[in-house]
């Protein structure tokens, strides 16, 4: 299915790279593409009424980085609700959100494929759900098991913004963690 996708959309694709703190999507206007990630990581989120920027969650190397939910509001051309930013340097493919949309409606097999990609989505939205639940110390736990080797990549800043806590209260979690190991 995979394979099938891939040569249905390899058309559609189209090379690009983007500087740390560049945007993929911004905020109030419709989403326009997916960008399938080579390398690099980029970072979705949102910002609340109050001015706080809040991070949904990370896209690493082999994964679409798009807002799912802002790629359908597109289809009445809606503004994005979301944004999605470079965290490092990032290289990749840019593909037309229409274009792929029409193919789904063409090809059995790359609307299943959707199918399966949102399905998983919805899996992995329902698992960070669960875990904006859980104390401070085991959201840190499970950010580093969800996503190893990305808090030596990325801010504190931006990991705090994950957790749903300050840099502040971040620090000393990290303090606490280091006690600890010593």
């Amino acid at each position: 299915m995979y394979d099938e996708a891939t040569r249905l959309l390899e058309p559609l694709a189209t090379p690009f790279s983007m500087r740390k703190g560049e945007y993929l999507q911004r905020i109030g206007t419709p989403a326009q593409h997916v960008h399938w990630l080579h390398s690099g990581v980029a970072r979705t989120g949102f910002i609340t009424e109050s001015g706080n920027e809040v991070t949904l969650h990370f896209l690493m190397d082999g994964e679409p980085a798009a807002a799912h939910d802002d790629l359908l509001r597109s289809r009445d051309d809606q503004p994005a609700v979301n944004f999605v930013v470079a965290e490092t340097a990032i290289h990749g493919y840019r593909l037309d959100w229409s274009e792929m949309d029409a193919l789904y409606s063409k090809h059995s097999s790359l609307r299943d494929y959707y199918l399966r990609a949102a399905e998983r989505s919805i899996l992995d939205q329902g698992r960070r759900m669960y875990l904006s639940a859980s104390p401070a110390q085991g959201r840190l736990t499970a950010f580093r098991r969800e996503y190893p080797g990305l808090e030596q990549r990325i801010s504190q800043k931006v990991v705090a913004s994950f957790l749903g806590i300050t840099p502040q209260y971040m620090s000393q979690l990290l303090r606490h963690d280091a006690s600890r190991q010593a």
